[in-house]
């Protein structure tokens, strides 16, 4: 398959995952540009963050115009989210690529096993 045609998919697939349930970035690009299209973990990381900016704009258009976003809520995590978002970024960059893949799968247990149980 031609690697632009992959990479397509793959955000289109986010974009809908991201429309549907709020997710995309870490839990369907990361794992597959690792996984399929053979990415450094920490390149798909980053690469994954600055995807969130056109999936989560065009998101966040949509479920505006429904008036579908609570404010409140949006401008406590933006605030707090941007600096941990920093710290992360700052954070992995010293975690080998090999245990951070294992500590976002276990993460990913974790989180699917919860959502399943509740």
């Amino acid at each position: 398959m031609n690697p632009t045609l992959g990479y397509a998919l793959l955000g289109l697939l986010a974009g809908f995952a991201s429309g549907c349930f709020g997710i995309g970035g870490g839990i369907i690009i990361v794992p597959i540009l690792v996984l399929l299209f053979k990415i450094d973990y920490h390149i798909a990381v980053g690469t994954s963050l600055a995807l969130i900016i056109p999936i989560s704009l065009a998101g966040s258009a949509t479920n505006f115009s429904l008036g579908k976003i609570n404010w409140q809520v949006f401008w406590a995590c933006a605030l707090a989210g941007a600096i941990g978002a920093v710290l992360g970024s700052l954070f992995i960059q010293k975690i080998p690529a090999l245990y951070a893949k294992r500590a976002f799968a276990v993460f990913l247990v974790y989180a699917a096993a919860r959502l399943w149980v509740k």
